[in-house]
């Protein structure tokens, strides 16, 4: 039995409740202090005290040793958002071992599983540089998960599975496989959604409509820049650079207007310039990328589009994760040509400044 699981049970419930640590401990006959560690996670109820502690809190012993066969919505956004944190603050083992944990306690949650299943293929990315078998192994951990999500059938999530089963497989180079997994989704390019916040506005729940039209469009527009982005790319590689220009010119428009996207249109620019041997330009174009960066806000709060929107991360997240990205700058091999260039040189001088 996890001491820690029971106990945040026992935290819960008492609180449900409202009964005090004393009037729990006089109902099944043991100290307020014995109470008071169940609940730290520093000790655990003795097995004859289970049904007792049940009765008390009037619940089922499966509802008291947390044997629930299914999470609610609210529930498994809650996990989600302690792995995550456990991801950026412990490091990806630890964030694994936490999922592998929750996965065991709750083996029936088809949801959990879609969670689990981008929480570590999302965080595996990170650790592609330092060994790809390793890469590999966990990525495949995660289609297993997503597959298990999409043989549930459960409609709420199948979509979801697919999706990133058809983006892990993409980046596992199994084209076909990923393929098939696009071609289970809908085949149509009309989105229901799109009905649904007039449908809200037309019943008068303007706020709801606002903030479902505001994650609608942050939405649509990091697709379209992808988009803008690929296609972008696609003439890099044939070396068609004035039209590759042309698109990363669009994304940096949409960026600045719509204040989004990390000023990555900026970056691509640079990086085009290197390509084009035009050092200058490049240099001028990553001192944009990192200005702009490094005075982007850690939410939309300050964005007149998307007040409304919160992110799954918090700030502290936010930050640990922009300092990632600093580093990678600093470290960035392919960057290095342009060591030397005023421009390159401020730039990572700022970078290093954020950094302290």
């Amino acid at each position: 039995m996890s001491n820690l699981i029971i106990g945040d049970t026992i935290l819960r419930l008492r609180k449900q409740k409202g009964i005090t640590q004393e009037q729990l401990s006089n109902m099944v006959g043991v100290s307020a202090g014995a109470v008071c560690k169940w609940e730290t996670g520093n000790s655990v109820p003795d097995i004859a005290l289970l049904a007792p502690l049940a009765r008390a809190l009037n619940v089922s012993l499966d509802e008291l040793l947390s044997f629930s066969s299914k999470l609610s919505e609210i529930e498994v956004l809650d996990i989600k958002k302690k792995l995550r944190e456990v991801f950026i603050q412990k490091g990806y083992e630890a964030g694994e071992k936490q999922c592998k944990g929750f996965l065991n306690e709750y083996p029936n949650s088809v949801h959990l599983k879609l969670v689990v299943g981008e929480l570590i293929s999302m965080y595996s990315m990170m650790l592609a540089q330092e060994s790809e078998e390793l890469y590999k192994l966990r990525m495949n951990y995660a289609l297993k998960l997503l597959d298990q999500v999409v043989v549930s059938k459960e409609i709420d999530y199948v979509s979801q599975a697919l999706f990133f089963i058809a983006s892990i497989q993409m980046m596992l180079e199994n084209y076909d496989e990923s393929e098939e997994a696009l071609k289970e989704l809908s085949t149509t390019f009309i989105d229901p959604m799109t009905i649904y916040p007039i449908l809200l506005q037309r019943q008068g729940k303007n706020h709801d409509a606002k903030v479902l039209c505001e994650k609608m469009l942050l939405s649509h527009l990091n697709q379209s820049t992808a988009m803008l982005a690929t296609v972008a790319n696609i003439y890099i590689g044939s070396e068609n650079y004035e039209n590759a220009e042309m698109y990363i010119e669009a994304i940096r428009k949409i960026q600045r207007l719509f204040n989004i996207g990390l000023h990555s249109g900026d970056y691509s620019l640079c990086r085009l310039y290197i390509k084009k041997q035009q050092l200058e330009l490049a240099a001028k174009y990553f001192k944009i990328h990192v200005e702009g960066l490094i005075s982007t806000a850690y939410d939309y709060s300050d964005n007149e589009f998307f007040k409304d929107v919160l992110l799954e991360a918090d700030i502290q997240g936010q930050k640990l994760a922009r300092r990632k990205m600093y580093q990678s700058y600093m470290y960035d091999s392919t960057l290095k040509i342009l060591e030397g260039l005023q421009d390159y040189d401020e730039a990572i001088e700022i970078l290093k400044t954020a950094l302290l």
